[in-house]
């Protein structure tokens, strides 16, 4: 029994570790590259989860476009219709989740290359606490083999 007690501790104690370690790190902002393909006709909405300060870049290149940039209360940053080439740069005046609306208006492929800065959303921790209660159940089952 007391081979089990280490194993569901050690089990436990490594689940609650990753946990808050995932946690934390949905909290960091990473930037993310924002390069695809958008085809004619078509349209991509881009969400970056972004702190105030941060500093995105999108540069759209090849077919003519509509493109509108919107705040985390959905005020615009930015919009363009019937452009065919787009190079803009913003810096996050508020935390929370911008908006990069593209359509292709155009009849050929339209590129779409970049970064933004973005962290992960409230259901992403929401796995994250799921995963640390599940090593309090580990390490509490283990300790139920102790006793025996």
């Amino acid at each position: 029994m007391a081979k089990a007690f280490y194993i569901s501790l050690g089990a436990g104690l490594a689940f609650i570790a990753i946990g808050i370690a995932a946690a934390i790190y949905s909290n960091v902002p990473v930037d993310v590259a924002l390069d695809g393909k958008v085809g004619p006709g078509l349209s991509d909405t881009l969400t970056p989860n972004m702190n105030a300060g941060n500093v995105a870049n999108i540069t759209l290149t090849g077919s003519a476009f509509n493109i509108t940039i919107l705040d985390p209360d959905s005020n615009v940053i930015k919009s363009e219709i019937g452009s065919s080439n787009f190079s803009y740069s913003f810096t996050a005046q508020k935390d929370g989740i911008h908006k990069i609306e593209v359509k292709n208006t155009g009849n050929s492929e339209l590129d779409i290359t970049g970064h933004a800065p973005t962290k992960g959303s409230a259901l992403e921790l929401s796995a994250q606490l799921t995963l640390i209660v599940t090593g309090v159940i580990v390490v509490g089952i283990g300790l139920r083999f102790k006793n025996k």
